[in-house]
């Protein structure tokens, strides 16, 4: 172990000095015929006559631009340099998903958000889905251009490293080989003991991104390894005091060695040629001609290779599980399933010197994929040899949009599965987003919508291990959705509503086996999100409501609300201070269990969660380009009661101490 982390140390050394070593003087070597800022050598000019080894060597202005890539590389939408002080402090992966989340109650474990509306998984992999917010897909890359190298590391240790330790550990480098191309490092790897028996959790995440731009041609490229490792405990036993007891000393459900691994490897790459015109701007006041290219088409290849695998093992079948169906000594299932994806689209961009203008884009794609699900001696159920294990899919799309409309921006989209596994599948879905001056402030409002007929996931349909199987007949599922939403800049707030209405939902069931609605289910939420913001005063107000017709298939907190309160100063004019409280809470309500055999959540009726405020103390620094941040995580436990169960029979930490410092390197 000492070892490893050498080598993870000397890698990080490494990237940080040759960041350091980089630097490009810039200087009178060329001239710019016409330009007013030449920097051309002039023999009547002493200063020019100099010797090299006297003039200051100047650092190369650091340029970072970054973006992400969507709708199959047809969409890329810049973004920001995070390099904010505020809320740094927020680290744990499944809070920056939503304000409220169910989950097994140590970093790494498995979650699933309380706001309905943000249940949108990055992964395609059934299992992976309660865990994909400590992964990486390609959809979350962010993509840059930097004018000098830019490294990142970011590292978290709790209060004690010999027990209960938690340990985080990031590291991120980009860097242009030229104008055009540049790559990208990511390492990011978190191992977290946590406080309860049998609790330890492990994931990290290696990347290794391209990208290239140029006028004519434009690349996308990554290679990600997924990797989580956890044990599973099944919750402390019931009936147990938190009184005056170690953590350590309370009884878990499972205490022999029950362990969750779940892995991904995915390679991917957007290609496209770009057809179009160069256009020649009139000349300024100094002659100077520049050339425009505008892109007027584009022919886009998307690639995607996916493999993923999960792996459930235990000792002791029968202890724990209820039933078993071949080996009642041990437990060693698995699951895999890999996806090709090839997608070939032509895009026809909004013209900017037009007017009344707008963009298309149509596509075909084609999956291959393989599913495969084992566990010892499955060759004795023989009712599950015959079940199919290898599908395609055939699809078309495609979509009309404007994107650079001052007036308005919209989208409309389709698209339809006409073979394969999903065949049938259908789904359409846009938006209009409408800015609005209102005095001094730009307030945008914003509508879409989605119509979707779904073919039930595979492992919905078939599953077979050691401990469950099933083998269901569902209807597809048809969801109609539609989200609203106002947002101010000046004002800080936006006020959201969402609506939903879904027949033939698919659920688990008490039983924690995927189970059908025989009627339609409806869910409406309505959220605020507000920030007041001051020279020393920051308050960060998140606020949602949500209700479902039907608490047979579906369970929701009805209110969930996180309020930071913050004091903001800067000390010697240097170094930036925010010391605040956080609060998250929700009401009580029956919250999803966990099945650690299948890695799911399932409606139980037994045990209510919530109703207690989870309150964390923190401090924020920042000097130069190096950030601190403290906290006291769960800081009324114990004042407030100790009714800080996150999910049926997993508490949440005890009062506990985290650290964590990042830096930032731009050359």
């Amino acid at each position: 172990m000492f070892k490893k982390y050498s080598y993870i140390v000397i890698a990080a050394l490494l990237i940080v000095f040759q960041a350091h070593a980089q630097i490009r003087p810039t200087g009178g070597n060329s001239r710019q015929i016409g330009s007013r800022n030449s920097n051309s050598e002039n023999p009547e000019n002493p200063a020019d006559t100099e010797s090299t080894e006297k003039k200051e060597k100047k650092k190369i202005p650091s340029v970072i631009k970054v973006w992400q890539v969507n709708n199959h590389g047809s969409l890329i939408r810049p973004t920001e340099l995070d390099t904010t002080l505020w809320f740094f402090h927020n680290y744990l992966p499944f809070n920056q998903v939503s304000i409220s989340n169910t989950f097994t109650g140590n970093n790494g474990g498995a979650y699933i958000s309380n706001d309905f509306f943000k249940r949108t998984s990055n992964s395609d992999f059934y299992f992976a889905r309660s865990f994909d917010a400590y992964w990486l897909n390609p959809s979350q890359i962010r993509y840059y251009n930097t004018t000098t190298p830019y490294s990142f590391l970011d590292y978290v240790q709790s209060e004690n490293r010999m027990k209960h330790n938690e340990t985080r550990f990031n590291v991120f480098h980009s860097q242009n080989i030229n104008r055009n191309l540049n790559f990208e490092f990511i390492y990011n790897q978190t191992r977290s003991s946590g406080q309860y028996q049998n609790q330890l959790n492990k994931f990290h995440t290696i990347g290794l991104v391209a990208s290239y731009q140029s006028d004519r041609f434009v690349s996308h490229s990554n290679i990600l390894f997924n990797r989580l490792q956890g044990q599973e405990n099944g919750g402390i036993d019931e009936g147990q005091s938190f009184v005056g007891n170690d953590t350590d000393y309370l009884t878990v459900k499972i205490s022999d060695d029950a362990i969750n691994k779940l892995q991904n490897n995915n390679l991917f790459t957007i290609n496209e040629y770009r057809v179009g015109k160069t256009i020649e701007s009139e000349p300024d006041t100094s002659g100077l001609v520049t050339e425009t290219f505008i892109p007027r088409v584009g022919f886009i290849h998307e690639f995607e290779f996916s493999d993923n695998k999960r792996k459930f093992t235990k000792e002791n079948s029968t202890d724990f599980f209820d039933h078993v169906n071949i080996n009642g000594i041990t437990t060693n299932d698995s699951v895999k399933y890999s996806r090709l994806t090839n997608i070939f689209q032509i895009k026809f961009y909004e013209a900017p010197d037009r007017k009344f203008t707008f963009g298309k884009r149509v596509y075909i794609g084609h999956d291959n994929l393989w599913y495969h699900s084992s566990t010892q001696w499955q060759h004795l159920a023989i009712r599950y040899m015959n079940t199919p294990s290898q599908f395609s899919n055939t699809f078309i799309g495609g979509g009309i949009f404007r994107e650079e409309g001052k007036f308005w921006q919209w989208e409309a989209e389709g698209k339809i599965y006409f073979s394969g596994y999903r065949a049938g599948q259908t789904e359409l879905s846009g938006f209009i987003n409408k800015p609005m001056k209102i005095g001094r402030d730009t307030t945008s409002l914003r509508i879409e919508g989605s119509l979707k007929t779904l073919v039930p996931e595979y492992f919905d349909q078939y599953f077979y291990s050691n401990h469950f199987e099933w083998r269901n007949n569902f209807n597809n599922i048809n969801e109609m959705t539609i989200r609203s939403s106002i947002h101010s800049q000046v004002y800080k707030f936006t006020i959201g509503a969402n609506y939903s209405l879904i027949g033939n939902y698919i659920y688990n069931n008490t039983r924690a086996l995927p189970a059908q609605a025989s009627s339609e289910l409806l869910i409406l939420s309505a959220y605020l999100n507000k920030d007041f913001d001051s020279r020393h005063w920051l308050i960060r107000t998140q606020l949602l409501v949500q209700k479902g017709n039907k608490d047979r298939y579906l369970h929701l907190p009805p209110f969930a609300g996180f309020m930071s309160i913050n004091y903001r100063t800067i000390w010697s004019k240097v170094l930036f201070t925010q010391l605040g409280i956080d609060t998250r809470y929700n009401s009580a309500y029956y919250a999803d269990a966990y099945e650690p055999a299948t890695a799911r959540f399932y409606l139980q009726n037994k045990q209510r969660i919530g109703n207690f405020p989870y309150i964390d103390l923190h401090a924020n620094l920042k000097l130069k380009r190096t950030r601190f941040f403290f906290i006291l995580m769960n800081a009324a436990s114990g004042f407030a009661g100790n009714n800080y169960f996150v999910a049926p029979d997993y508490p949440y930490y005890r009062r506990t101490f985290r650290l964590g410092v990042a830096w930032s390197f731009y050359d």
